[in-house]
């Protein structure tokens, strides 16, 4: 009688310690992510910006494809 009860205290025991370490998983990846994250993804950024398209006029010789072009290979 006593190996079944001390099964299921080893069984309850790992389940408790198995919950607790997978909410402070959980916690450590919240924080993480929260570190990770910007303050304000919507802010208006500092410093200087280059237009990938404008409003009027073109360029002599760069088609508003090669603009685009030129924007998916900057990876800006």
């Amino acid at each position: 009688m006593k190996g079944i009860s001390s099964r299921w205290a080893e069984r309850l025991q790992f389940t408790l310690l198995f919950l607790v370490l997978t909410v402070l998983m959980h916690h450590l990846f919240g924080w993480i992510h929260t570190w990770l994250s910007p303050v304000d993804p919507y802010k208006i950024p500092e410093g200087g910006a280059a237009k990938v398209f404008r409003a009027g006029g073109e360029e002599a010789g760069t088609s508003p494809a090669d603009r685009l072009k030129l924007f998916f290979w900057l990876g800006e």
